[in-house]
């Protein structure tokens, strides 16, 4: 049996994922300085690097499609076709 993992450990599981999805940010401030406004811009960039991003995306569509592939192999390929037959020939008028 497997261990019961804790409310914890999917929470993490689930801020790494959304941190992937999130843009980066760029920020302004205003700082008063005597007379003068000066702007100072702020650049924070992806915790995550974007090979990691294409990674993740690149496994997550591979395990959509093979489950998706395995979805479809039950339902449509392994099920039973019965006495039906799938072929039927077409109507000849032979008078």
């Amino acid at each position: 049996m497997a261990p019961k993992r804790s409310f914890l450990f999917y929470f993490a599981v689930i801020l790494v994922v959304l941190s992937t999805l999130a843009h980066e940010a760029e920020a302004r401030r205003k700082i008063l300085r005597g007379r003068r406004v000066m702007t100072r811009t702020y650049y924070r960039g992806s915790a995550v690097p974007a090979w990691a991003v294409s990674l993740l995306a690149g496994l997550g569509m591979l395990l959509a499609g093979a489950a998706l592939y395995a979805l479809l192999h039950k339902l449509v390929l392994a099920a039973d076709a019965g006495e039906v037959n799938t072929y039927q020939p077409a109507l000849q008028n032979d008078v």
